[in-house]
């Protein structure tokens, strides 16, 4: 049975990302768009605020700048909507709490939306983490960097609560969160702003495992992992960003030989909605995304 959803804010990432996805989706159907500026969506209904939470979707998709995420999920939640959310879900933690209990009283999802975590790739990491297949971790690298942008870009406008911190750290906390634990850490970073975040890194440290992230603009570009086992190596390049259908390949260096792993080509904005439209009933699947957001906003805070 398809979903209804209304879409918040469609700008030009959703235009080239999200709705070539949702337009063919065997889960949602796109039903309305609230975006005070025009953008041409065919066969799309446009609202204004007031008659956009009048509507009775099953589904808000979230893509209006930083500043607003919070006002439309409240609003959202209290309109009876799940809600799909860009990152970073929020700017500040002060109304997280707030939030969370809203979602457990109208019993909805709250999710944020890391595309990364459905490709087969992540899968494949998760599978050697946790069976540690060559051992325990020691540690590992991971980049998530690109050349600085045209200042147009709305990443770099400050009235709009963006930065590289939301843009680009997000990725790389939201892979340390997921599985690793922080009751006893160490953790440091270095930041370099202008009007928003530009460019920075983390250093954490728990259960004995070195962690080092690398964040920003104005640099090379990288987007990858590395993470060093105690019986080997395992490098993958494209790991947060991936282009559609983008071949995606793991390189696995042990002590006598060297491995690659191919992975069949898959768009992961397809994969995260699949997911969530199979399994935003469940109440395990509710619980996971509540504490991924708690955890990301906590985490990020102590960057701000």
């Amino acid at each position: 049975l398809m979903k209804t959803i209304g879409i918040i804010g469609p700008g030009k990432h959703f235009s080239e990302k999200i709705y070539p996805v949702l337009k063919n989706s065997n889960f949602f159907k796109i039903s309305g768009i609230l975006r005070k500026r025009n953008l041409d969506f065919k066969n799309v209904r446009k609202f204004n605020e007031r008659q956009f939470f009048l509507n009775k979707f099953d589904f808000v998709y979230i893509a209006s700048p930083n500043k607003s995420h919070e006002k439309y999920i409240i609003k959202s939640l209290n309109s009876g909507f799940n809600v799909i959310c860009e990152k970073p879900f929020v700017i500040s933690k002060k109304n997280i709490n707030k939030i969370i209990n809203l979602s457990i009283k109208k019993n909805k999802l709250i999710f944020e939306a890391f595309m990364y975590f459905y490709h087969p790739v992540f899968k494949y990491i998760e599978t050697l983490i946790k069976k540690k297949r060559y051992g325990k971790i020691i540690y590992l690298i991971s980049n998530f960097r690109f050349p600085s942008l045209d200042k147009s870009n709305n990443r770099y406008k400050k009235s709009e609560g963006n930065g590289f911190l939301f843009d680009a750290a997000s990725y790389l906390v939201s892979f340390d969160n997921y599985f690793f634990k922080k009751k006893k850490f160490f953790f440091s970073s270095q930041k370099i702003r202008d009007k928003v975040d530009l460019r920075g890194n983390f250093f954490i440290n728990s259960s004995g495992i070195n962690r080092y992230y690398f964040w920003g603009e104005g640099q090379n570009y990288s987007n990858n992992l590395e993470i060093f086992f105690k019986n080997g190596f395992v490098y993958i390049d494209k790991f947060f960003s991936k282009k559609k259908d983008e071949q995606i390949t793991a390189k696995i260096i042990l002590k006598n030989k060297t491995l690659q792993k191919y992975f069949k080509k898959f768009n992961h904005f397809e994969l995260m909605f699949s997911h969530i439209a199979k399994n935003y009933k469940s109440k395990k699947f509710l619980e996971k995304c509540r504490n991924q957001i708690r955890n990301q906003i906590d985490f990020l805070s102590k960057s701000f």
